[in-house]
């Protein structure tokens, strides 16, 4: 980052260019991006020991272990973004800065020269946040056939090698690509909180284009799909408490916890939470065509959803798979008091559960 320079390009309107302090205008979304990031951090340490500590007793549970691959994911993503908080931290709190009431919220100018940390930051937010969307849709098209479909069993070798090959190796070709056409770098806060991703100093349309391939239309497929799970599972479930009396997963499928019903609002915290972001790039393309943005108020409110948003996901997880779901938050706290007979009547309880060779097959 040294010698990092700011070419910035004069935008002629009617509104008077003005010096901002960054470090000023974007204090609330440097603080909740790096409180978001911290929380994540220390969520996804908690579904790593939980796994370690409770699902390691239970190796046929193939919906925790791709949690685990979402969280890997979601924790690429709150890296990348924090190490973009600091770099703007570290730059901008000496670089001068010139915007226009019409872009108040947003900077405009050329890419930093030679800010390798910019790139490198955007590569690693950008891979995550495609790895979490395909993982995300991955879990909801597992529950879905681990439901309904294929309720016996596990998945064959050749169906977890092309899951594998399309949810990690897919995007991260992707992000290759567009590292390799120099398309990653500073975006002066147009879509983004205050992190990199697609330069601004691309045309429009490429950048746009970019957006799309790189994270957004990702995003848009992946509502889709698990929003479209959730209402059939969700159908699917009430349609056997009516005819059969089954209530929970695990009345329906032997490949299912009772537990796992949280699964189906993996959905709903992605959208709560990463839906901000997507609005403001669709705000970005409505006034693309003008200097004088119609939604600059609206775009700098969403800004800061979308910093906290954007770095939180894999927080927000671990409340949802350690802390509601009650077993694995009692193995937990039991193993972190150390209460041993406490931690070995919950086991007791895990062991007791019907498994794969004492279960009764039942049809499909």
């Amino acid at each position: 980052m040294e010698n990092a320079t700011v070419n910035t390009t004069w935008i002629s309107t009617s509104n008077p260019i003005v010096h901002i302090n960054p470090l000023s205008v974007f204090a609330v979304d440097i603080s909740l991006t790096i409180i978001a990031c911290t929380l994540s951090f220390f969520g996804s340490i908690f579904i790593f020991t939980s796994y370690c500590v409770v699902d390691s007793l239970r190796p046929e549970n193939e919906t925790r272990r791709l949690l685990i691959y979402l969280t890997v994911s979601d924790l690429f993503v709150a890296i990348g973004n924090f190490i973009g908080t600091i770099r703007f931290i570290a730059i901008y709190g000496s670089t001068p800065i010139y915007s226009n009431s019409a872009k108040f919220y947003a900077f405009s100018g050329e890419e930093l020269a030679g800010d390798n940390v910019c790139v490198v930051q955007s590569f690693i937010r950008t891979t995550g946040s495609m790895w979490s969307f395909c993982w995300n849709t991955a879990i909801a098209i597992h529950l879905c056939f681990a439901l309904v479909y294929c309720r016996h069993g596990t998945w064959s070798r050749k169906v977890k090698i092309f899951c594998h090959s399309v949810c990690w190796l897919l995007p991260l070709s992707i992000a290759i690509a567009a590292a390799k056409c120099e398309v990653l770098g500073e975006d002066f806060g147009e879509v983004t909180g205050t992190w990199c991703w697609i330069k601004s100093s691309l045309s429009n349309n490429d950048q746009i284009t970019w957006m799309i391939i790189s994270s957004i239309g990702w995003e848009l497929v992946s509502y889709f799909v698990t929003c479209i799970m959730f209402l059939y599972l969700k159908g699917y479930m009430w349609r056997q408490k009516r005819r059969f009396n089954q209530r929970r997963f695990n009345d329906v499928s032997l490949r299912l916890r009772a537990e796992d019903e949280n699964y189906l609002y993996l959905w709903l915290i992605g959208y709560l939470l990463r839906i901000w972001g997507t609005v403001r790039f669709f705000l970005f393309v409505s006034g693309n065509s003008s200097n004088d943005k119609p939604f600059a108020g609206i775009d700098f409110a969403l800004l800061h959803l979308e910093s906290f948003g954007d770095s939180s996901k894999a927080f927000f997880t671990f409340l949802l798979f350690c802390i509601a779901d009650k077993r694995t938050r009692q193995l937990l706290w039991n193993k972190i008091c150390c209460r041993r007979r406490g931690y070995e009547d919950i086991l007791q309880s895990i062991n007791a559960e019907p498994n794969y060779d004492n279960r009764v097959n039942e049809p499909l």
